[in-house]
């Protein structure tokens, strides 16, 4: 077999894609054996962790050959018997991983691998798809050095269909919220594959948000190109369903600070004639959710009491579930600059693990660990955070750009870090607000809250009477507004944790906007 280096960016499969956590970790050792072939048992085991397996890409279109690399974390030096056997399959994921295909063993051959990692190419045609996990041991002989689990997920036509896709918009003038939306799939696939997103990651910190259940809001490729077909098709008929859309959508835009296609969901109450001023509901999620999340929960009583009321909502992802909207705990003293510029001033840990890079099926970045952003990505949390602000206002422009929305019953509703959020938008953005209800948030003034930017806005601040740590927060938040001379009420749900509060509250949120219009 002739192996060729190729100049592609060396990216390491990212974490466990779509399905529920194995018992296998991402990178295992073997214990050091006896050798009678005089090799040095310690030796031997220094080497077999230094090895990482790399693949050139997390998401993959199975209709081309990919590339894997083995290589070191670190140049330990080791003198084998003869060449490494390396065998690479391709399994089912869960704890009951079955054999796909077997993707062949490959002879490697002496050399510096942290330098100059040895290439194998990857033959992944006629799998359907899914997803998936390459499975590889190392071997010096009959010693197994290592063994690798490493997850993937294949989505065929993924690179033909994107550039046949973008040649043909490049025929059609305008539409960019619909272009968006058609190119989405192929720009996450990027955005993952280049590691800015790790598809899966830990639930504590996802990357695209959890169910009211709980598990991982993960996107669905091979439906996404489905309706990117569709939608494209028509367009080139001279329609565009996304543009002024009624009902319930979800819209995309390009986001240019962060390079990439980010979603928003609309929901348009069905009363609407496409002409009148539309009052607009704008929804901060809270950490772990994402875009969709208080459209779908609870039978979906927002968006049910939305229609009720004739309301407009639209709820931002915030570049990622806990981007936090760029909110700092008022009274926190000054810690220098955030964003991109504040991240690039803040020392850097390199050649040690990334902690938090996560491992085993939910892993980081292969057996090497991760990059040093969130989750193991390439974007820290300072940089996710200012993106999150964002984003959201980003969403807040195109909407009033493309629906009539009436500036007197424009609305802020933010809870648990969307409430942190809102008390951080709100104030900064106080010219934009009718009135503002935030619920579940732990903020609290310090010496810093920008009261007198609110002297003109109404708030509800409410929690649930189960939801203890939040209840002395929003008594105390709520006296300070009202010590400051803004309309503020306090309401309290009886029996409502923090996770049921939203609910219990929503008709009450949507009678204080009824009654809060901006004179």
């Amino acid at each position: 077999m002739l192996f060729t280096r190729w100049g592609v960016r060396v990216m390491l499969a990212s974490a466990l894609l779509g399905c529920a956590a194995t018992s296998l970790s991402s990178a295992q050792t073997a214990p050091a054996a006896a050798n009678p072939t005089g090799v040095d048992p310690a030796s031997q085991s220094a080497f077999g962790q230094s090895l990482a397996l790399r693949m050139d890409r997390v998401i993959a279109d199975q209709t081309h050959s990919h590339l894997g690399w083995l290589a070191q974390t670190s140049p330990v030096s080791y003198a084998s018997q003869g060449a490494l056997h390396l065998k690479i399959a391709l399994y089912t994921t869960g704890s009951d991983a079955k054999l796909v295909k077997n993707l062949g063993e490959t002879l490697v051959f002496g050399g510096n691998l942290a330098n100059l990692p040895f290439p194998v190419s990857l033959d992944l045609q006629g799998v359907p798809d899914g997803d998936y996990q390459y499975s590889a041991e190392v071997r010096d002989g009959d010693a197994l050095l290592k063994n690798f689990y490493i997850p993937v997920k294949l989505v065929a036509g993924l690179d033909e269909k994107q550039a046949e896709y973008e040649q043909r918009l490049t025929k059609i003038e305008g539409h960019d919220g619909a272009k968006a939306a058609i190119l989405y799939p192929f720009d996450l696939a990027r955005v993952i594959n280049l590691g800015k997103r790790v598809f899966g990651s830990n639930d504590a910190n996802p990357e695209f948000g959890l169910t009211s259940a709980g598990t991982p809001s993960l996107y669905d490729f091979t439906a996404g190109l489905k309706k990117s077909a569709d939608l494209l098709a028509g367009l080139e008929a001279g329609k565009d369903p996304l543009w002024r859309a009624g009902g319930d959508s979800v819209q995309y835009y390009h986001m240019p600070e962060a390079d990439e296609i980010l979603p928003y969901h609309v929901y348009v109450p069905s009363t609407w004639d496409g002409k009148s001023p539309l009052p607009l509901v704008f929804i901060l999620h809270g950490n772990s959710r994402d875009q969709d999340f208080y459209f779908d929960r609870d039978g979906h009583i927002i968006p049910q009491t939305a229609e009720k009321h004739g309301y407009m909502l639209v709820a931002p992802l915030g570049y990622s579930p806990n981007g936090g909207y760029n909110y700092v705990p008022y009274g926190r003293p000054a810690t220098g600059p955030r964003g991109v510029a504040g991240a690039a001033a803040t020392p850097q840990n390199f050649g040690a693990p990334v902690a938090n890079a996560g491992g085993g099926a939910r892993g980081g970045r292969g057996a090497a660990g991760g990059y040093g952003g969130v989750n193991g990505s390439v974007t820290p949390q300072l940089v996710r955070s200012e993106w999150s602000e964002q984003d959201a206002m980003h969403v807040f422009d195109l909407i009033r750009q493309e629906y009539p929305i009436d500036p007197k019953r424009t609305f802020l509703f933010g809870y648990s870090a969307g409430g942190q959020g809102s008390h951080y938008l709100g104030p900064k953005y106080a010219d934009y607000w009718a009135a503002i209800a935030i619920g579940g948030s732990n903020a609290t003034p310090g010496n810093t809250y920008p009261f007198d930017r609110l002297k003109n806005t109404p708030m509800m601040i409410f929690y649930g009477g189960a939801d203890t740590p939040n209840i002395a927060p929003s008594h105390t938040m709520a006296q300070a507004l009202q010590d400051h001379g803004i309309d503020a009420v306090l309401k309290e749900y009886p029996g409502a944790d923090h996770d049921g509060a939203p609910s219990a509250a929503t008709a009450d949120i949507f009678n204080f906007f009824d009654a809060h219009p901006r004179k």
